[in-house]
């Protein structure tokens, strides 16, 4: 059985008008258990609205005196409750979260939109930040922009469980955009709200790779200009502007990845994706971070 580390998660529960934030602390195998335990916990404490916003490693055994233990839920949380007038805030889509320790930018800088970019002579990049209930249909919309579809494959990340290796995953009878979203949506927990885990659908056309990627930021890389401005004027029509300062998680931001409680393991979906299918394209040693 895998080790129980503690968690500090910080909620914020949504009203019209005013909201709060409250801090909880809980003992998981992994950041996803423990987001999953609190929110569990704040139903029963009959929190409306709660989203996990902030989450990091704590390095004790349990918290501090003076918390309440919420016995169902086995979480801790403090009383105190930090109220402010409700303002429009992005929310990180599932997979996703910030960390306590603050960078250099303020996360009320993350909004949706995308930028382009030309990243060499001939590779055309659009990156779109998008919330999470809109993130899933945004990626299935652009993928029916794409002339063809040749080829799908999941990235595995290196760090995930310690493996040292980013595995890629494929299977060349997805694709159709039916074939393709069927397998999403049965496989919601291990793919899209996975933060381990990146999806790719390839074409010939323009050499386009558009990826769903860890950090749960949709990107397109294409050899064709024209590929470029037509995704991009998709996701204009989609009511997505291009921001001239635009700003993820990815960039310059502490975050943390999960996965879902209901979610398998590495070495679970490795045997899931073969039934369904996927071969292993090739693997990529990872080095740690210093």
């Amino acid at each position: 059985m895998n080790a129980k580390s503690l968690y500090r998660i910080m909620i914020e529960s949504i009203e019209p008008e005013t909201s709060f934030f409250q801090t909880f602390w809980s003992r998981a195998t992994h950041p996803g258990e423990a987001i999953d335990a609190v929110l569990s916990a704040c139903d029963r404490l009959s929190i409306r609205n709660p989203i996990a916003r902030e989450l990091d490693y704590v390095d004790f055994d349990s918290p501090f005196d003076g918390v309440v233990h919420q016995l169902e839920s086995d979480v801790w949380y403090q009383q105190g409750r930090t109220f402010f007038p409700t303002e429009k805030s992005f929310t990180a889509p599932f997979g996703i979260i910030e960390s306590g320790e603050k960078g250099p930018h303020d996360y009320e800088l993350i909004r949706e939109g995308f930028r382009l970019s030309q990243i060499e002579e001939d590779i055309y990049e659009v990156e779109a930040v998008v919330e999470r209930d809109k993130l899933f249909d945004t990626f299935i919309e652009l993928t029916k922009r794409l002339p063809s579809i040749r080829v799908f494959w999941i990235k595995l990340a290196g760090d995930w469980e310690d493996r040292g290796r980013q595995e890629f995953w494929t299977n060349e009878d997805l694709n159709t955009i039916e074939a393709i979203t069927s397998f999403l949506t049965s496989h919601s927990n291990d793919t899209i709200a996975n933060g381990h885990v990146a999806l790719t659908v390839y074409s010939d056309v323009g050499q386009t790779n558009l990826s769903f990627d860890t950090h749960k930021t949709i990107k397109v890389l294409a050899k064709s200009a024209e590929i470029q401005r037509d995704m991009a004027d998709h996701l204009l029509s989609l009511g997505f502007e291009e921001l001239s300062e635009f700003h993820s998680l990815e960039y310059e931001y502490y975050h943390w990845h999960y996965r879902p409680t209901q979610s398998k393991s590495r070495t679970e979906l490795i045997e899931a994706l073969k039934r369904n299918g996927f071969t292993l394209w090739k693997e990529e040693i990872v080095e740690p971070d210093d």
